[in-house]
């Protein structure tokens, strides 16, 4: 099932490059806040600071993936995440074994002497054990942090910001309390005005906070300066976030993941924007680089799959659901998704097959909802008996759903039973608290049959329409009219903002259960031309409208009945 795989939003991992090069994936770094054992409050801040500053100087420089903060679920700096002194090991620890992290990089500040020594901790997370201890002294804060990221590779880069007051400020202004960041933020900048990531985490801030004008004024500031390409990119996002521009936030975004490839929440959020603008070939590639640095990440594995599909390669989609299973032999969900990329693909006994296989595996799931899409996949296969055999099932799955008269209906009109369908919802209209749904689907069928009046007459009985199908059923049993009074009328009643955007759609069936099928058309096919990513059903219907055959089949969804899926077929 597609996106039911919950977003992992965390990823960590450390380790050095010198030890013997073990088979399998590289390991996964991450540098965990420090702990401040100095006894001195004032340097609470170098916790963060540490991690900020050896992410940023190992990237690139180990053995594997030196993941950025971003891994922890941010897109860009947050503020005010955690407090100050929250120690780093305990904190992130957990989230870090969730993420898949083989190996961290922890540590501790003291101060003594009139000098800070920094001191970490490698260690191997699936086992516990210690690869080894690094320190470096300095006489403060941001030199120890150097001297450790040196001593962790020779080919560590450059700090973030060489001044330890710009530093000082930056992290103190992503720790304290959003009412109090915005002044230490400006501290940061007036420190270093290089200093990207603070210009950023102002940015960001003046925009959560709803201050359009300071977010304007401090992008023309950032841009002033000499600032690094991932900052730049990150600063493009919020400028395009903040003016409404989807075309600027995609290049910035396409940028961003190019800086920090193994970046998996930045990853995550482009393949889905790519996903969102129907570039499903593009999304693909996007999953399978986050894959490479998360081989068995499930949703990777299941978005993979669809996207795969959704791109025109039926095989490649076949070979990532199978994938995705081997991933989680025990659940059932790929399976389901299997099922699905089958029935994309008008493989509809191959689709049955794996929906069976997975209720008789898991009977529970989704309430025998892989019944349903059986049933579909065996009628389309040509296999009626087959076909209502599943059916069945699934109608005793789900008896006590009082939704299910109105499923059955659906299943017995689309199927060539509509005098069945017909008697099924009028008896259950007789009962006092039959739902008014029923009354719209009755109205759609009487339309389809010619009957306006009876029509009218269903749609004035269910209320006035409480969802976006009951809008357009609504519409539609007005009174025959020709083309051009079904534009006024569409301009004239759906004039309120919050229905403007039905207007098409309305029209669009409204002309089909008038019988004017030639003007209906054109409407529709602005609609399929218009709609975006995963949304196919408009696309399918002007499809079978024009006598063709949709690309990829409609899939059946046996969460949701749609009324006036019997006016198209989809």
């Amino acid at each position: 099932m597609f996106f039911r795989r919950a977003l992992i939003v965390l990823l960590a991992a450390a380790t050095f490059g010198c030890e013997k090069k073990a088979e399998g994936p590289p390991p996964r770094y991450l540098v965990l806040r420090f702990e401040n054992l100095s006894g001195d409050a004032a340097l609470d801040w170098a916790g963060n600071g540490a991690s900020e500053v050896l992410t940023r100087m190992l990237s690139g420089a180990m053995a594997g993936p030196v993941l950025s903060r971003t891994a922890l679920g941010e897109l860009g700096p947050t503020l005010g995440a955690r407090p100050a002194t929250a120690p780093g090991t305990s904190a992130e620890r957990t989230a870090a074994k969730l993420a898949g992290a083989t190996r961290l990089i922890t540590g501790y500040i003291e101060h003594s002497g009139g000098a800070d020594r920094v001191t970490a901790v490698e260690e191997d997370l699936p086992s516990g054990k210690t690869i080894r201890t690094v320190s470096a002294v300095a006489a403060g804060p941001l030199q120890a942090f150097v001297s450790l990221a040196k001593e962790f590779s020779g080919k560590a880069g450059a700090p973030p910001t060489g001044n330890e007051d710009a530093l000082r400020s930056y992290c103190l202004g992503r720790e304290e309390d959003p009412s109090l960041s915005l002044n230490s933020l400006r501290d940061a900048v007036k420190a270093d005005p290089n200093f990207g990531d603070a210009w950023v985490a102002l940015v960001q801030l003046a925009i959560a906070r709803g201050d359009r004008e300071a977010a304007e004024a401090a992008l023309a500031e950032a841009r002033k300066n000499s600032l690094d390409k991932r900052a730049v990119a990150y600063l493009d996002f919020s400028g395009a976030t903040l003016h409404n521009e989807p075309a600027g936030r995609m290049d910035a975004l396409r940028r961003l993941v190019d800086f920090t490839p193994v970046d998996t929440v930045l990853t995550r959020t482009l393949a889905q924007a790519e996903m969102g603008n129907g570039n499903f070939a593009e999304a693909a590639a996007i999953w399978k680089k986050l894959l490479g640095v998360l081989p068995a990440d499930p949703d990777g594995l299941n978005q993979l799959g669809y996207t795969t599909a959704w791109a025109g390669d039926y095989q490649g989609a076949v070979a990532a659901m199978k994938r995705y299973a081997a991933a989680l032999p025990a659940d059932p969900n790929p399976l389901d998704s299997l099922g699905d990329v089958h029935y994309l693909y008008r493989k509809f006994p191959e689709a049955a097959a794996a929906y069976l296989e997975l209720n008789t595996k898991h009977p529970e799931f989704e309430q025998g909802g892989d019944l349903y899409k059986a049933a579909w996949a065996k009628y389309q296969a040509g296999d009626k008996a087959g076909a209502d055999k599943a059916f069945a099932g699934f109608r005793k799955a789900r008896e006590k759903d009082p939704a299910i008269v109105a499923v059955e209906g659906d299943w017995l009109y689309r199927t060539g039973r509509k005098d069945q369908a017909i008697a099924l919802l009028q008896g259950a209209l007789e009962q006092p608290d039959a739902p008014a749904a029923l009354r719209y689907q009755l109205a759609v069928w009487q339309l389809l049959s010619g009957d306006r009046t009876g029509a009218a007459a269903s749609v004035k009985a269910g209320g006035p329409p409480a969802n976006v199908s009951a809008i357009l059923i609504w519409f539609s049993a007005m009174p025959s009219a020709s083309e051009a009074e079904w534009r006024v009328r569409a301009e004239r009643i759906l004039a309120a903002p919050a229905v403007a955007g039905l207007r098409g759609t309305a029209l669009a069936y409204a002309l089909l259960l008038d019988g004017k099928k030639s003007a209906a058309l054109p409407v529709w096919k602005e609609l399929a031309e218009k709609s975006k990513g995963t949304d196919f059903a408009a696309r399918a219907i002007y499809a079978r409208l024009r006598g063709e055959q949709p690309k990829l089949e409609v899939l059946p969804d046996p969460r949701v009945v749609n009324p006036l899926a019997s006016v198209t077929g989809n």
